[in-house]
């Protein structure tokens, strides 16, 4: 029922809003995903998908379309061209507040997705991603979940039209209908700081983080008005407290070193400064990482032992520090190696990979693969039946991937199952020549 439910959750933001897609990525196999899952699964024939390739298109569309009406979906991928779009989101938000942003990234840890969420995604995606999953994920976005999303989004709009009447007694209403929500408690808060009343917001703004122990807005919005009544202190301990919660935040570490300054603890703020350039520091290190690789990037089709170089040049300068946020450079390391016939080698670059994120799917398959490549046909094998227990839907990815995985299946005496894989690939493209002949040759 569930994925029904979503399925008409974006036909109707497409049909009866004017929605539409937006897409800075030089992702392929993303875009074709999302082109596809609109066709195939919800039979969406209408071209609301629009690629762009660099900022200057983005703008350039994203004046049309919101120009004529259209509510927009902006899917980015967390880093373009070897440089995070951070600057680039937090833009979009303040000078388009109604375009929904989507932030694409590889898996990362937990700290980034809060920061990522905290710069103004809507929501965000860690590719691959399932058709199922895309469509939920957009049907979340573009959605209020239910009576109390709906009462949710009609109060922000009331208060950001300085309506903080009905704005307090929707949020008196929800609360009603959900005792203590924190949504609800932010709404009733914000109406307050309209209408002057500094106390009685305080006092929703501490309740909504007390019923929301991990929600960021509410401890924001009681150091913002700290902040407006001249508390420094108290500013300064819920900024530190936001800083426990989400420590990527260089601006906010600089508010904060700044803050002791003004408070005369000259120390304290050098401690705190120190922090923010250590930070910044992590960031231009990880800068160096992403021009490296896309340097090897450029370099694996004619120069694939240039690749190599510059790969394991940007996994080095990490100095111990690697984490999952590396998987796709190992990724692209063991591609490199395998296409100079170093299949051991790529398998001990995916082995180092996997201490980092044993249970990555993309990992297991790309061992499998390069088992293969040395004719190591069982192990092969044994790395595919585990990625595939990871990730079932793994084969849906593309027809490639469904026919290296027929490939190994063959090649390990299980053909029955190789026959299946070969349907399958032909399942997501009929005209596949390779499947077509593997599947007379069974």
């Amino acid at each position: 029922m569930k994925v029904k439910l979503y399925d008409e959750d974006v036909r109707e933001f497409i049909l009866q809003y004017r929605g539409v897609f937006l897409v800075l990525s030089h992702d392929p196999l993303f875009n074709k995903n999302l082109r596809s899952t609109l066709l195939r699964h919800l039979l969406i024939k209408d071209d609301c998908v629009f690629n762009v390739v660099n900022q200057e298109q983005l703008h350039k569309e994203l004046r049309q379309l919101t120009s004529q009406g259209h509510k927009v979906v902006f899917f980015v991928e967390r880093e373009i061209n070897g440089k995070y779009s951070h600057e680039l989101v937090q833009f979009i938000k303040n000078q388009y507040a109604e375009v929904m942003v989507v932030i694409l990234t590889g898996e990362v840890a937990r700290e980034i997705l809060i920061y990522l969420h905290e710069i103004g995604a809507n929501n965000v995606i860690t590719k691959p991603i399932s058709p199922d999953m895309l469509i939920e994920k957009i049907a979340f976005t573009v959605k209020p979940r239910g009576q109390l999303g709906e009462l949710i989004e009609a109060g922000k709009k009331l208060n950001e039209n300085k309506q903080f009447d009905e704005a307090a007694s929707i949020a008196r209403k929800i609360l009603e209908i959900k005792p203590g929500s924190p949504a609800a408690l932010l709404l009733l808060g914000d109406s307050f700081v309209g209408q002057g009343k500094m106390d009685e917001a305080l006092n929703a703004y501490t309740e909504a983080s007390r019923n929301g122990k991990l929600f960021l807005d509410p401890i924001k919005k009681i150091a913002e008005l700290h902040k407006l009544t001249g508390n420094i202190e108290e500013e300064t301990k819920y900024l530190e407290r936001l800083d426990r919660l989400s420590p990527l935040n260089v601006d906010r570490k600089i508010n904060i070193g700044d803050n002791y300054m003004s408070m005369g603890d000259k120390d304290k703020a050098v401690e705190i400064f120190d922090d923010a350039i250590k930070l910044a520091t992590k960031e231009a290190l990880a800068q160096v990482n992403r021009v490296t690789r896309t340097i090897a990037e450029h370099c694996i089709a004619g120069a694939p032992e240039l690749s190599e170089k510059y790969l394991r040049q940007s996994l080095d300068s990490k100095k111990g520090q690697l984490d999952k946020s590396d998987i796709e450079t190992f990724n692209r390391l063991g591609i490199t190696l395998r296409k100079q016939g170093k299949w051991e080698q790529a398998i001990e670059e995916y082995r180092r990979a996997l201490k980092i994120a044993p249970s990555d799917p993309g990992i297991h398959y790309n061992i499998a693969m390069a088992y293969s490549e040395g004719h190591q046909f069982q192990d092969a094998f044994n790395f595919l039946d585990k990625a595939l227990r990871l990730e079932p839907e793994l084969w849906n990815s593309s027809e490639t991937v469904c026919f290296n995985i027929a490939m190994v299946y063959y090649r390990a005496a299980r053909k029955e199952q190789a026959a299946d894989f070969l349907q399958k690939a032909l399942g997501i493209n009929p005209s596949f020549e390779r499947a077509k002949a593997m599947l007379r040759e069974l």
